[in-house]
């Protein structure tokens, strides 16, 4: 039998169709704590002495037009936020643990994403994925290096603009998404700081909260170089590789 190089099956990407009987959702329950309290990472995404965070209000334009509000329910019954970007007009990166984690039963069952929500303003409408991708690595041994994830909606988002993804190592760059300390988590939030690179992954001291799992680290308006997915201040990204790259975009 041909033996597979170890870093190549960490790398490997797996797929996995939702299924298409979903329960229902209640509009005003959408918004309320109960979507916020049980949040994968609420308690490991972290406010680094002050908040110096910034309210994004200005989602009709890019890259914030981009970044989505996600609301997904679990096998376990519970439900959770996190944040995402769309990289093409019917998909989008998020962190692996929106899409799967072990500890809430596996693949999540159902996920709402909504482009560039501002409080109770929904302006391009809301979508169901359909399929999701997660990392070998991080569904057989949580490897937080490759907690990385993806979503393909039931179709195309109506404004048609997404953020690149680039391999690159930028010295600065921007985090921003929907902390969930912050308006009900239903405004998106940024701040900027110096990066640190090690071992695949970025370090930065610009504050996050659980909400903004899935978040881009932004190297300008319409390029993201990572997926933030921890805290603990330093809070952390995972860098992309071509090969994520390219299974997302041929997907």
């Amino acid at each position: 039998m041909e033996e597979v190089d170890t870093a190549v099956r960490q790398e490997e990407l797996v797929f996995h169709t939702l299924g298409s009987q979903k329960s229902s959702i209640d509009e005003n329950q959408i918004t309320s704590e109960s979507w916020i309290e049980h949040e994968d990472d609420l308690t490991f995404e972290t406010v680094c002495g002050i908040d110096q965070r910034q309210k994004v209000l200005a989602t009709k334009q890019m890259p914030y037009m981009a970044i989505c509000k996600l609301y997904m329910q679990a096998p376990n019954g519970l439900n959770y936020v996190g944040s995402g970007w769309l990289t093409a007009p019917d998909r989008l990166y998020t962190a692996g643990h929106c899409v799967y984690n072990q500890g809430s039963g596996g693949w999540k069952s159902r996920i709402i994403v909504v482009p560039g929500k501002s409080g109770l303003s929904e302006p391009y409408g809301r979508y169901e994925a359909v399929e999701v991708m997660a990392v070998r690595a991080w569904i057989d041994s949580a490897s937080t290096r490759y907690d990385m994830g993806a979503i393909k909606l039931n179709k195309p988002v109506v404004h048609g603009q997404f953020i690149t993804p680039a391999v690159e190592d930028p010295n600065v760059a921007e985090v921003c998404g929907y902390p969930a300390d912050r308006d009900n988590g239903i405004f998106q939030y940024r701040m900027s700081d110096n990066l640190i690179k090690n071992e695949g992954r970025f370090y930065y001291q610009a504050d996050t909260f659980g909400g903004q799992s899935g978040s881009p680290l932004l190297r300008n308006r319409s390029t993201a170089v990572g997926i933030h997915n921890y805290g603990g201040c330093p809070n952390k990204s995972s860098d992309l590789y071509q090969e994520f790259i390219d299974g997302v975009a041929h997907w």
